[in-house]
């Protein structure tokens, strides 16, 4: 028989009740409300235990439902405690069925999928000691009546999706020692919050979006810290300069610090007056200056100690803390040699810092050393041999050094040993793979533990030995860019594990052995000298995985793979039905007529567009001589002197490729703003970048000097193109300053630089450059007579450097040449579309509309980097528009890019900028008289307007035909606003709108703030406070 169904189940039970003359007790009816709530039961403990029937007849003397799973009743029979922790129970909860409760204690719904929200009502329970509702669904804000549980002991919110902004009043919970609300959406000024805490000996509020600085007065920090045992406010927003002397002090009692992933500047203070410190985090901030000793020091009981991904200098200090286990240094500026001790830790990180010697004082360094990391730095000289006696180590990465010499083979008769990376070194000779057949080495290899191994990039030569099979358990091997040769042995195809195998650009020869293993999820052989038939288990990789290079390799059934046909591999399972090869190229053949006609055709139409674009404005294009390879290699790269503007294009094996480009709005083209970007595909390959069309101006703004006829076709430029007088050397002269030191290269190395055009605007020339080890760069090149003199552009370029922030994107290093034209600014390439994109690209095959909850993340995204740079920096971004801002991956990450460029700029620069700015539609009109330099208040005007534009989908130099005439976005909002009609101007190709218009409501009322007159328009730190209120 199944289950009964509900309704004559609560009808029988309602029957049994009444027959029964059962009375009950508020507690009890409250419970069997509540229950309600609860749609899924999965273990059935509730189900079956919460029911009149199950704890008694009506006639007991006893009201307390003692026997329902997880309640608890005091001696009068009152229900003090209900836990449900960890039972999968679902449904929406209604807080408002417990309100009356008022015996309640402990309320605990930990680790269940409950949905809900949490009611003002919630603060009538004033006798709660214990609410734990994390692990759940809830959502919404948390209600300000919360402030009212006096009593309240532990408070545990975490793992839900509560969003909004915490309320005060936290100093009426005086109990209160455990406070959690990691792993939420709130947020709050993180001081208001510290200052408001009394005896709390646990505080949690990372993971969620709370931001402002930590360092304040020791006394607003006294009663809190005179307490806390564990803080983590991680994974937030904080920013500004760390704890200050005089507060640290306070912080006796504190075992876990944890302040990592925010955006803390400045110097650390002296940690010794905390004796009780087990645990600091910090890494992934932007904190500078040398480490302070007492963290190394015998007086603290410090076991981790994580402070990667800062600014910090100076040299790694010896270590003579016993207690010390982890520690990780890593992506800061230290410098110096390797420190001589390490005491007794067990994993070790100083990869990516600028140490240099060799490698000799690692034999100082304890037995205890599990895990040692020193990619990324300059250390050089041989293996040191006390380096493969280490009986507990499991990972060494030594990766991208200038280490030499050949390989310990201890390293492949280890026990302990899972990853092993000693790729980009110069490391030489045969890899000494275990060397005998005996029945002893058979045994100890079933022991090996060895799971990674990358020796790619090095001048290792000789064979593959067949002892590769010693490595059972191996599942990544890559020994690509080496000089090895001979026949691939068959053992590789008996490593049962292998995920991945590279062995590309060496000097292979023979057949490929045949790999049966479905783990096998990437393949490359590519440049070597293979031949043969290529194995069937294989034909699911891509002809990339083969070619360049192995001109002899074939396909089964005799179907050639020359490398100048190896695209035929991406095809190999629609070719099985062919059966002679004059078929395939008479197909080829008729494809390749077909393609040719077709190219010379679109030539012939961008040609003749490009002559009618000239003629259309009036003026003679200036002829360009962009050397692309900034950069030397002028066979490579280089334009035609005929052709007025390069077409967009990649460079790529050798090949000049040249893309058509694509229209972003019909009549929506900025001519000073072309830029490009590349995308990755699902597997991480880099593809081809689809060039965009510059954006145009429709609107002739007051003292623009950019008219904009509007009768212009998408494929001409509605405006005369801003000259760019850019000289390219074949090498460049002048010196690099680097602000990041995580990366290195040379002058020369940027010169011979293979690149490509990304656009064009008023400061310069933009390029992506590809190095010689394959990292790729944006390259601004800035625009001649526009850069203020040297030591001004060298104090700004320093300031501007070191800006750190998940939103923005960070410089590299700027050069300083001696030729005037020779000023560039680099930084890395950043795979994404600009905004501008998302909002006017007309063909909607790439760039699907965006939600309104992406286009308020985006907002969100924006508003906290201009938050970082007016509040933390005390800079003005300047220049702030679409096609400055980045949107980055799936979840569409905001980064801007072009901040700060009026301090490098000449007083006329400046002018320009700003000029240039109201000609686009984003200039404040406080500028519009004013020119003489960016203000922290027209960013937040610039800021609005794009505002406008997420929310309308129009350009804001659009003119917009009205009752009223005709008038710019600005105002063409403001008039439906004022009309009563503000939701007309949303665009109505938003996904979601529906679901979300008080939300689009808020977000328009934010935007018409940020344009007020100057003295009403509010700062970014409001700002950025509205955005974050608003809920979905």
């Amino acid at each position: 028989m199944g289950p009964m169904d509900p309704q004559p189940r609560a009808m029988l039970l309602l029957l049994t009740l009444a027959l029964a003359g059962a009375q009950f007790s508020p507690d009890t009816v409250s419970l069997l409300e509540f229950k309600k709530g609860i749609a899924r039961d999965p273990t059935g403990v509730v189900r079956t235990t919460w029911s009149p029937v199950a704890w008694g007849s009506a006639s007991a003397v006893d009201s307390c439902p003692r026997s329902w799973h997880g309640v608890t009743c005091d001696d009068s029979g009152a229900v003090v405690a209900v836990v449900l922790d960890g039972l999968g129970l679902s449904g929406e909860l209604k807080f408002n069925t417990i309100a009356g409760m008022m015996a309640l204690q402990n309320l605990s719904l930990a680790n269940n999928f409950f949905t809900g929200r949490l009611v003002p009502a919630i603060g009538v329970m004033t006798s709660l000691r214990h609410l734990d509702l994390s692990g759940n669904q809830f959502y919404g804000p948390v209600p300000g009546k919360i402030t009212n549980l006096w009593n309240l002991v532990h408070l545990n919110l975490s793992w839900n999706g509560l969003k909004g902004g915490f309320p005060s009043g936290l100093q009426n919970l005086q109990q209160m020692k455990v406070f959690d609300l990691r792993s939420n959406k709130l947020w709050g000024e993180v001081g208001d919050i510290l200052t408001e805490l009394r005896n709390v000996e646990n505080l949690d509020l990372s993971g969620n979006q709370f931001y402002g600085g930590l360092f304040m007065e020791s006394s607003n920090l006294s009663s809190l810290a005179n307490t806390v045992k564990y803080m983590n406010l991680s994974n937030n927003r904080l920013s500004g300069r760390f704890f200050s002397n005089d507060s640290m002090r306070l912080f006796r009692n504190v075992e876990v610090l944890d302040l990592g992933q925010n955006q803390l500047l400045g110097e650390l203070p002296s940690f010794s007056s905390l004796p009780n410190l087990k645990f600091f985090r910090a890494g992934n901030n932007l904190l500078s200056g040398s480490i302070p000793h007492d963290l190394f020091g015998s007086t603290m009981q410090l076991m981790e100690l994580d402070l990667s991904d800062n600014g910090f200098t100076g040299s790694v200090q010896t270590v003579s803390s016993s207690t010390l286990r982890t520690l990780n240094l890593s992506s800061n500026f230290l410098s110096g040699q390797l420190p001589y001790n390490l005491g007794s830790c067990t994993s070790v990180d100083l990869s990516k810092n600028i140490l240099t010697g060799d490698l000799t004082l690692i034999q100082n360094w304890g037995y205890t050393l599990e895990v040692i990391k020193l990619s990324s730095n300059q250390l050089s000289g041989p293996l040191p041999t006390a380096l493969g006696r280490y009986p507990k180590l499991s990972i060494i990465d030594l990766s991208l050094n200038k280490l030499t010499g050949s390989v310990l083979p201890s390293f492949f008769t280890s026990f302990t040993l899972t990853n092993l990376n000693l790729s980009g070194n110069y490391f030489n000779g045969s890899i000494p793979f275990q060397g005998s057949h005996s029945t002893e080495s058979l045994v100890l290899s079933s022991y090996n533990q060895l799971q990674i191994l990358d020796l790619s990039n090095n001048s290792f030569s000789g064979t593959l030995s067949s002892e590769i099979s010693s490595l059972p358990r191996l599942k990544m091997l890559i020994l690509s860019k080496n000089s090895l040769s001979g026949d691939l042995p068959s053992e590789i195809g008996k490593l049962g594990g292998l995920e991945v195998l590279d062995l590309s650009l060496n000097h292979f020869e023979g057949r490929i052995p045949d790999i049966l293993k479905p783990e096998l999820r990437a393949f490359n052989v590519s440049y070597n000298d293979l031949s043969g038939e290529i194995p069937r288990s294989l034909l699911k990789f891509p002809a990339s995985s083969f070619h360049p290079g192995n001109s002899l390799l074939v396909l089964p059934n005799l179907f050639s793979m020359a490398k100048n046909n190896s695209d035929a591999i991406g095809n190999i399972s629609r070719q099985s039905g062919m059966k002679t090869s004059a078929r395939i190229a008479f197909i080829v053949g008729s494809i390749g007529a077909v393609m040719l006609v077709f190219f010379i055709f679109i030539v012939f139409y961008k040609v003749k567009s490009q002559e009618i674009c000239v003629s259309g404005i009036g003026g003679q294009l200036t002829r360009r001589d962009v050397k692309l390879g900034i950069f030397g290699h002028p066979n490579r790269f280089a334009t035609s002197q005929e052709d007025p503007l390069p077409t967009s294009t990649s460079y790529s094996n050798d090949h000049l490729l040249t893309t058509v480009s694509r229209s972003v709005s019909g009549q929506k083209d900025i001519p000073t703003e072309a830029v490009e970007y590349a995308y990755s595909d699902s597997r991480g390959n880099i593809m081809d970048p689809l060039p965009s069309h510059p954006m145009r101006e429709n609107k002739s703004s007051q003292g623009s000097p950019l008219p904009s006829p509007t009768h212009m076709t998408d494929s001409c430029l509605s405006e005369q193109p801003v000259m760019l007088d850019v000289y390219s050397p074949d090498r460049l002269a002048g010196q690099l300053f680097f602000v990041d030191n995580s990366l290195q290269f040379t002058a020369e190395e940027l010169s011979r630089a293979p690149a490509e055009v990304l656009g064009r605007s008023s400061h310069g020339t933009s390029y992506k450059a590809t190095l010689d080890n394959g990292h790729i760069l944006t390259v601004k090149w800035l625009r001649v007579g526009l850069v203020t003199h040297k030591k001004d552009f060298a104090k700004e370029a320093k300031r501007l450097g070191t800006i750190r922030h998940p939103n923005i994107i960070p410089w590299r290093c700027y050069y300083w040449g001696p030729r005037e034209q020779e000023r560039l600014i680099v930084s890395d390439y950043i795979y994404g579309d600009s905004l501008a994109l998302y909002l006017y690209e007309s063909t909607p095959r790439r760039y699907s509309r965006l939600s309104v909850g992406q286009r308020l993340k985006v907002a969100i995204d924006i508003a906290h980097c201009l938050y970082h740079l007016h509040n933390d920096r005390g800079l003005p971004h300047g220049n702030l528009k679409p096609t400055n801002i980045l949107l980055i991956g799936a979840d569409l990450t905001a980064k801007v890019t072009d901040y700060g460029l009026h301090r490098l700029l000449t007083p006329s620069g400046i002018a320009e900028q700003i000029l240039n700015l109201g000609a686009l539609g984003y200039r404040a009109p406080e500028l519009a008289t004013n020119k003489t330099m960016p203000t922290f208040k027209a960013d937040v005007y610039s800021f609005g307007v794009i505002l406008m534009e997420l929310l309308t989908r129009k350009s804001a130099g659009d003119i917009i035909s009205g009752q009223s005439g005709a008038v710019d976005l600005t105002d063409w909002v403001q008039m439906c606003t004022r009309e009563g009609r503000g939701t007309d101007c949303f665009d109505r190709d938003i996904a979601g709108l529906e679901e979300a218009p008080k939300a689009m409501d808020e977000l328009l009322a934010v935007s018409l703030r940020c344009i007020l007159p100057v003295n009403e328009r509010p700062n970014i730190q409001t700002v950025f406070q509205d955005l974050n209120s608003i809920t979905l």
